[in-house]
This record gives C-alpha cells, sequence and structure tokens, in this order.
C-alpha cells in the first residue's frame, strides 16, 4: 500500500480514498488530515492528490454489540483500557463498561505505557 500511496500522492489527478478509521499518528491520519507532506519509506513527499473518506463503512462491531459481548465474560477482568478511537468515544464507551458492567475502565492517553501485575 505504502508503495502505491508513494507513487500517487504527489499527483493531483490521483484520489486517494479512506473507508476506515485512521488512528492518530498514523500514515493514514497524517495524510487524511492533508499535512503538506508526509514521510513514506523514509522520504518526505508533497501531498497534491485529492483526499476523501468515505464514512459509515465499519468492520468493527457498535457500542451494543460489544457491550453484549463483553457482557458474555464469566468475570470481569481487573481492569479495562479502551485504546481505539477518538477520544470522545473512548471515554463514552468507558463510562458505558463502568456503569453498565461495573468494569474498572479507563482511557489511556496516546503513547501512555501501563504496567499490568
Amino acid at each position: 500500500i505504502k508503495f502505491h500511496l508513494r507513487n500517487n500522492i504527489v499527483r493531483p489527478e490521483s484520489t486517494i480514498l479512506f473507508v476506515g478509521y485512521q488512528a492518530r499518528g498514523t500514515l493514514g491520519r497524517q495524510i487524511l488530515d492533508k499535512n503538506p507532506y508526509v514521510r513514506i519509506h523514509g522520504k518526505e513527499w508533497p501531498s497534491r492528490a485529492k483526499i476523501e473518506q468515505l464514512h459509515g463503512l465499519s468492520g468493527h462491531a457498535d457500542r451494543g454489540g460489544l457491550l453484549g459481548w463483553l457482557g458474555t465474560a464469566s468475570s470481569p477482568p481487573r481492569s479495562a483500557f479502551v485504546t481505539h478511537g477518538e477520544e470522545s468515544s473512548s471515554l463514552a464507551f468507558a463510562e458505558l463498561l463502568r456503569s453498565r458492567l461495573g468494569w474498572r475502565a479507563a482511557v489511556p492517553n496516546y503513547a501512555d505505557t501501563v504496567e499490568l501485575e
């Protein structure tokens, strides 16, 4: 994929279409945020392609599906960490884990380290 990006991101007649979530700190998110230059294979490339995102497609379960699945656990974990999604969605989901399942849930900051016992 990176070779295709490298060869097409510089072309104004190209379109890069994202159909899934692009996490903060990833190349995809840098492109989606329309940074004027992105680093691919150790080199800075000018971003001249048209950048688009198609919303509504996901390979992930929704909030209800996740809660239902997590609720089938035979015993709750000592701690649950929500590490995927935008901050507002992650915080809301952690609150649901606490309120509906009674779990100890947290949303660590980007690049945080958590020591597990």
